[in-house]
């Protein structure tokens, strides 16, 4: 297992709703120090061991993904955390569960969010045509399939942007919360800090910046940055409305404005004269 040890500075982190920022009254900097393992669990290898937990079925209202009631099988997804890692030898407030899915997409919650809401980790589709597991989803015309894992919520609303719910699910892992920070964070140019936000919000789930984060899309920094072959004025536009630019895109529209689009290219901008040292 490998220990992480992440020294975290960080000024005065404002509330953001995907809206412009507030005004930031000044703060002292702070440091933060987290000495924490990483810890993944590997689902398929727990299913191949039948060490998922007892199975049962559950109703899904309205799905997200489906849009529409959904049944699935599925065990309780917090019972199999605290069953396979011994939460006593960790910090849950300062610890964020990252979802590792087929298709490089991982998106990310706080871990005390996830294991307080009754999370399930769904394996098969009752409603699934006959002789399949799943039912096909279908977005933006291109058919998909949720297999093998899916992390649903009984009672969680599906507008609720807070919990994640990732298909494709194949790796779990608990990591520290502000594991990405000191990497990402523009340190040099504090006004950059609405872009770093919705970058951190919206695109790291699938692209990644020097390493970190998804690998869905496209790597935005390395060995080049996006900003330094792409026009800035269509790097733009075509954050705020990918279809425009071409059929079956993959890359979803993310419902920002042109100015919040700005503000991410101008982060990265920043982070392409800030790229990691190999």
């Amino acid at each position: 297992m490998k220990t992480f040890k992440i020294h975290i500075v960080f000024s005065c982190f404002f509330i953001f709703s995907f809206l412009s920022c507030n005004q930031k009254k000044e703060q002292k900097v702070e440091t933060i120090a987290i000495d924490q393992a990483e810890i993944k669990l590997d689902l398929l290898d727990l299913q191949k061991k039948n060490k998922l937990g007892k199975d049962t079925v559950v109703t899904i209202a309205n799905d997200p993904v489906y849009h529409k009631a959904k049944k699935y099988k599925a065990v309780s997804a917090s019972v199999l955390i605290k069953n396979e890692i011994d939460l006593t030898k960790i910090d849950p407030k300062n610890t964020k569960i990252v979802f590792e899915c087929i298709d490089g997409y991982k998106p990310e919650m706080p871990l005390n969010l996830f294991l307080n809401t009754k999370p399930y980790l769904a394996f098969e589709d009752v409603d699934a045509p006959k002789g399949a597991k799943w039912e096909p989803i279908i977005k933006n015309g291109n058919e998909m399939n949720a297999a093998p894992f899916y992390i649903v919520y009984p009672s969680v609303s599906e507008k609720d942007t807070q919990y994640k719910w990732p298909y494709n699910l194949v790796k779990i892992y608990l990591k520290p919360l502000n594991e990405s920070t000191i990497e990402l964070y523009p340190l040099k140019n504090k006004k950059l800090e609405v872009g770093y936000t919705l970058f951190k919000n919206q695109c790291i789930t699938c692209h990644s910046i020097n390493g970190i984060g998804g690998t869905m899309g496209p790597e935005l920094n390395a060995p080049k940055s996006v900003t330094e072959y792409w026009k800035e004025n269509e790097l733009v536009d075509y954050i705020v409305n990918p279809a425009s630019f071409r059929n079956k895109v993959k890359m979803p529209t993310l419902g920002i404005s042109k100015k919040q689009s700005q503000e991410i290219v101008d982060y990265l901008k920043y982070m392409s004269e800030n790229k990691k040292k190999s």
